[in-house]
């Protein structure tokens, strides 16, 4: 019944050479998806400075305004380049993008504070391929 036996001549070397083209595409799409950075890196900001000060963290509101230095940073310690930094609350915002130290100046107008007392400036950072950034106490807006 099967003595013609010329199809299975070939049928090994047919199977060897479609394995290695399957593993070769294999590898390169498996190379592919290790490029791509799927998860994005966390990053974390913090004030560096008020008017040339790093001793003070506090905003004192009708007091002018302010230059106040962020440094974005990534999990690894490396700037974040491009970030866009934003301070908002307390009917006021300020913004400003990182260079290539990963520090961002935001001038921030005092006299805009609506605050009875005391009060807090949030803080939010997003660059691309990162976890957004927010600090819901970053700087603290006292009514002198």
């Amino acid at each position: 019944m099967f003595r013609d036996e010329t199809a299975t001549m070939g049928l090994p070397m047919r199977m060897v050479v479609l394995t290695i083209v399957g593993m070769a595409g294999l590898a390169a799409m498996i190379m592919f998806i290790g490029d791509i950075n799927l998860v994005p890196k966390s990053m974390h900001a913090d004030i560096t400075g008020i008017d040339n000060s790093t001793t003070s963290s506090v905003l004192h509101v009708n007091n002018g305004t302010k230059n106040v230095t962020i440094s974005v940073i990534d999990v690894d310690g490396g700037p974040v380049v491009g970030a866009t930094v934003v301070f908002y609350g307390l009917n006021t915002s300020a913004s400003g993008i990182t260079n290539s130290n990963g520090n961002a100046l935001v001038n921030i107008n005092t006299s805009s504070f609506s605050v009875p007392g005391e009060g807090y400036l949030k803080l939010s950072a997003k660059a691309s391929g990162f976890v957004d950034y927010k600090n819901d106490f970053a700087l603290k807006v006292v009514d002198s």
